[in-house]
């Protein structure tokens, strides 16, 4: 498993000759799963010690609701890049199954399960710092305080480390030049590098 960060070309490279198998990926998208669920529950849980007592009742249901949301949430992601992928590698005759390219994609998920960790920890840290009965205490902290522009340094980082895993698995999966395979997975990344730095920066 740890072969696939570190050179996922030969990681592929082996495993396309193997059977399509769904429970390692299904692993691997279920411990993402858990870790977005115990991300979404400190979150809430924070922001509901800064409401009045009044809001207690409602803070389980915001717990089961961010719950569902993180499951909810990483199984879409999961469907969501693999469906661009595997549409934009039509375009350079990819012919691989979508089950194959399911499976294989699901490699490239694994630095997001340190980003969450990293990214929790960088909202909690910034919570703490702002005193959210002064409205404009709480603009000068976002302004100013690093830790959410770290956060997202962090996380394209992250990305970047799962794109190049995903390179590797849509060739693969794909049966396509790693070039092209650049191309399938920069289109979409790039975007959403783009927008993530647009809202922080």
């Amino acid at each position: 498993m740890l072969e696939v960060l570190t050179n996922p070309n030969g990681f592929f490279h082996k495993k396309i000759n193997d059977e399509v198998e769904m429970k390692t990926p299904l692993m691997i998208m279920a411990v993402l799963a858990v870790i977005s669920a115990i991300s979404a529950v400190l979150v809430i849980q924070k922001t509901m010690e800064l409401l009045p007592p009044e809001a207690a009742p409602f803070a389980s249901i915001g717990i089961v609701l961010g719950v569902i949301g993180a499951i909810i949430g990483t199984i879409l992601m999961w469907v969501i890049y693999t469906g661009a992928f595997y549409i934009i590698s039509m375009f350079f005759g990819g012919d691989g199954s979508f089950k194959r390219l399911l499976e294989f994609s699901s490699y490239g998920f694994i630095p997001s399960m340190a980003n969450g960790l990293l990214s929790t920890y960088y909202t909690i840290d910034l919570f703490d710092k702002i005193d959210f009965n002064n409205p404009e205490m709480i603009e000068q902290t976002l302004t100013a305080d690093p830790s959410m522009k770290i956060a997202t340094v962090i996380g394209l980082i992250f990305l970047l480390w799962s794109a190049n895993i995903w390179v590797f698995a849509i060739s693969y999966a794909r049966n396509i030049s790693v070039k092209n395979a650049a191309i399938t997975v920069g289109l979409p990344v790039l975007l959403y590098m783009l927008y993530t730095v647009s809202q922080f920066f």
